[in-house]
């Protein structure tokens, strides 16, 4: 497989902040496109008007199988994202995350879609013992969300090898774009720094592999089209780290202003879930994928700001 010209591509949760991107990219390479926009009742950005699609909640098997029929690629991307809000959602996010995974890839199965990317994340991690992280390092829940993404690879993983499903987990870093969540940290900061006279952050202290959006859209193009093994990780992210109180120096620095930047201690993470090294090794996602990551943090936060000034 190629190109994905002509090829007929479902993204599940293509309403969201990086579907949103990964469907105007398959549009712009020729794919025919269709969306499983998100849940009822979510908050959605609408498809370009060539791309069909649909709102259903991703463990509705029955909706989920007559849009997949004659599907080349299904791309999951469906699912809440928030770490911080699956401490308090942990039965909603395994629901959608594990449950509605695991119907997806049984219409993939039954319908016998040729390949099946599903997007992870380096929260599968948890506290690695070194940087950067390989796709062999142990998998180590620190919040449901983590949970949650780790019971769905596994079972990626076993509808790979026990149905010849050919599939693909990509783990992402953290990734930022025009349209990221308000309440993302560099959305918490690009906010702070507009309007206050300092920054208030939890934790200044963890690291970071800041991947931006557009790169992940294109490492997920790319997962489309390589010669692939029946099953296979690989980390999204450019191989380089930045600590919160670093990024929230840069963010000041680009808006050329000057004020305080200070911890809250009564904002950390419960218990021992925080995470405060996680940094990619990215050279698996280059082999498999031909991939490299080209938008580097200053340019990135910079188009951003860009954006939100327009």
């Amino acid at each position: 497989m190629q190109t994905v010209e002509d090829k007929t591509i479902l993204v599940t949760g293509g309403g969201g902040f990086i579907g949103s991107v990964v469907v105007d990219l398959l549009v712009n390479r020729g794919a025919k496109v269709r969306t499983v926009v998100g849940a009822f009742g979510d908050k959605v950005r609408a498809p370009p008007t060539q791309v069909t699609s649909i709102r259903a909640d991703i463990t509705d098997s029955s909706a989920i199988s007559e849009f997949t029929a004659g599907a080349d690629v299904v791309i999951h991307l469906a699912g809440p994202a928030s770490v911080a809000a699956s401490f308090e959602s942990a039965v909603e996010y395994s629901r959608v995350h594990v449950g509605g995974t695991t119907a997806l890839l049984d219409v993939c199965r039954r319908l016998k879609v040729p390949r099946f990317i599903y997007l992870s994340s380096a929260e599968v991690y948890g506290r690695p013992h070194t940087v950067p992280v390989r796709e062999d390092f142990p998998l180590q829940a620190r919040s449901p969300y983590a949970a949650a993404k780790i019971s769905a690879e596994r079972f990626v993983e076993a509808f790979a090898h026990g149905f010849g499903l050919q599939a693909i987990v990509l783990r992402p870093f953290s990734v930022y774009g025009p349209g990221s969540p308000s309440d993302s940290l560099i959305g918490t900061i690009l906010r702070q720094a507009k309007r206050n006279d300092s920054i208030v952050l939890r934790d200044l202290k963890p690291t970071r592999d800041y991947c931006y959006v557009t790169d992940v859209a294109e490492a997920i193009l790319c997962s489309c089209k390589a010669q692939l093994p029946e099953f296979c990780i690989a980390n999204i992210g450019t191989g380089r780290g930045t600590s919160v109180a670093e990024l929230a120096r840069l963010i000041l620095q680009i808006l050329g202003r000057s004020i305080p930047v200070i911890e809250s201690p009564e904002k950390k993470r419960p218990g021992s879930s925080e995470i405060y090294n996680l940094i990619a090794d990215p050279r698996q996602a280059h082999a498999l994928l031909g991939w490299i990551p080209k938008v580097t943090l200053q340019s990135g936060l910079e188009r951003i700001i860009q954006l939100m000034e327009c």
